[in-house]
């Protein structure tokens, strides 16, 4: 009988790798990328193999060009997979609003 292997090690995945990765995911070659974002194409080839680290205004350009949340490019993470104090919030305010808040009579 086959069973799930579920051991082992999650490959690390760093900014550099993340980089790559969503210029990829968006279709664009490294010229591409640099034309929209107004840099130079070793700009990218060095974010990407990691020799330097992208101010964050690169950062923010690379997310937009790329369609991708530029907290994922930092961290790894999604927006929102760690819920601080105010999550949650917007049900608590839909909740209340006009379609919950008020009473008919």
């Amino acid at each position: 009988m086959t069973s799930a292997y579920d051991q082992g090690q999650v490959p690390n995945f760093e900014m550099r790798h993340r980089l790559q990765l969503a210029r990829e995911f968006a279709g664009l070659g490294r010229g591409e990328l640099a034309d929209r974002m107004e840099i130079s194409r070793n700009s990218v080839i060095n974010a990407e193999t990691g020799r330097t680290t992208p101010r964050k205004i690169v950062l923010n350009a690379w997310a937009m060009a790329c369609g991708v949340p530029v907290t994922w490019i930092l961290t790894g993470e999604q927006p929102g997979d760690h819920p601080g104090p105010t999550s949650g919030l917007g049900i608590i305010r839909t909740i209340n609003g006009p379609q919950f808040g008020k009473q008919s009579a």
